[in-house]
């Protein structure tokens, strides 16, 4: 296929935020290839939570929490876990992640999720329009619930971010979430709902659809990896694939995690750390649930989707090559017995995939400070599903080179 330097633009990374780069430079009437050495959605979007969450505006790490990580390490239900081999290479960025957590810092990082994650709705809808797939989409609302309202009163801050960026927050007590979440057991004093939020129902039929349609419209889907760029004096002329030498000369980087080792071939070090996140997905889990729904107490969420009812969360810092520890699968099972009565857990599914976090919890989204014609969008960490649409939008505003619908100064690639 002959492609015009002008108007081509090649996508590596066909997760659910290479894909909807991808779509959003197809509508602006640009020749997009994409690359993956996988199917599309097959890594970190297979297997997400499901949330379409445009009140997630609080980052991972909030004032005080490093107090608590030496507890979660120690528990055998905790959220989080660390290998010991790769503690190592891991304290530096925990480091990091603790310095970002102080308050006047997670103001700011609170501001910059609301200009991404806001929109989320509104900037996936003209592609869902398209590829004829609304129905994967419900904004049911989302549901936060603690054992005692104590518990929620720690999380006072936390709703104070979601409050300032205009979310919608219903408080409720324990006969309250009994009705609108009957199958949850009634051991919860306190909660609210969040009833501007929603889920999708088949992440994975969702990144799927938006690919075809992709290709369908003209869109080039290559499956091969990426090992290295090329340039010339004028910037980027091509890139060293596993298939050969592919010409190019406007590059968008979305391939997750595996952008650390591509931004090291550019003379960038980004710190990029794999969250290794693990699902359970019931098969036939024997009661109804309507809506996604957080057991705040455990560090989990519970979605109800087209295969089944998905429990998923935790995080586990053990680098790329560790083989998966699915007793973290399992113990996310073990629990939600006894938070939903009557739940049927003989046949389900379980899965770990690899968040791409930054230790501010927002994304790396815009143009390479040094070459000319690459644009950057990874670095999602728990949140790329509900992130993925509004990257894509402003990566398209940013490449045609028209007014940006949010500043992209807080995801500059050199912040740190």
């Amino acid at each position: 296929m002959s492609e015009s330097t002008d108007t081509s633009v090649t996508v590596i990374g066909a997760g659910i935020v290479g894909i909807c780069c991808a779509c959003y430079l197809q509508r602006s009437g640009y020749q997009v290839t994409l690359i993956d050495r996988e199917e599309p959605g097959m890594q970190t979007s297979f297997g997400n939570a499901g949330g379409i969450s445009p009140g997630s505006v609080a980052p991972i790490g909030m004032p005080g929490m490093w107090q608590q990580i030496p507890g979660w390490l120690v528990d055998d239900n905790g959220p989080l876990f660390i290998k010991a081999r790769h503690f190592p290479k891991a304290l530096p960025w925990l480091m990091r992640f603790i310095s970002q957590s102080r308050r006047s810092r997670v103001l700011e990082i609170s501001r910059a999720l609301t200009a991404l994650n806001g929109p989320t709705f509104a900037a996936y809808q003209p592609l869902l329009e398209e590829a004829d797939i609304t129905g994967l989409f419900h904004k049911t609302g989302q549901l936060f619930v603690y054992h005692t309202r104590q518990n929620m009163e720690k999380d006072t801050f936390t709703r104070e971010l979601r409050s300032a960026s205009g979310a919608s927050v219903e408080y409720l007590d324990s006969k309250s979430i009994q009705e609108i979440e009957p199958a949850l057991a009634p051991i919860f004093e306190a909660g609210y709902l969040m009833p501007d939020n929603g889920h999708c129902k088949d992440p994975l039929g969702l990144a799927q659809a938006l690919a075809q349609m992709f290709v369908d419209k003209g869109g080039r889907l290559l499956k091969t990896e990426v090992q290295d760029f090329v340039f010339q004096t004028e910037g980027i002329t091509g890139l060293l694939t596993a298939s050969g030498q592919l010409p190019a000369t406007k590059v968008v980087l979305a391939a997750g995690i595996w952008s650390r080792e591509l931004c090291l071939k550019l003379g960038l070090r980004v710190p990029l750390e794999s969250h290794r996140g693990y699902h359970a997905t019931l098969e036939e889990p024997g009661v109804s649930v309507q809506r996604m729904c957080f057991p705040v107490d455990y560090k989990f969420a519970v979605t109800p989707m087209a295969m089944g009812l998905r429990i998923a969360g935790t995080v586990e810092l053990a680098g790329l090559e560790e083989p998966p520890n699915y007793n973290r699968a399992r113990k996310l099972v073990d629990v939600s017995r006894k938070l939903f009565p009557g739940l049927c857990t003989e046949k389900y599914t379980q899965w770990m995939g690899h968040r791409p976090c930054l230790p501010d919890s927002l994304p790396v989204i815009g143009a390479s400070p040094r070459h000319p014609g690459v644009y950057f969008a990874f670095g999602h960490g728990h949140q790329g599903l509900v992130g993925a649409s509004q990257t894509g939008k402003v990566i398209d505003e940013l490449i045609r080179g028209s007014e940006l619908s949010m500043a992209l100064q807080p995801f500059r690639i050199d912040r740190f």
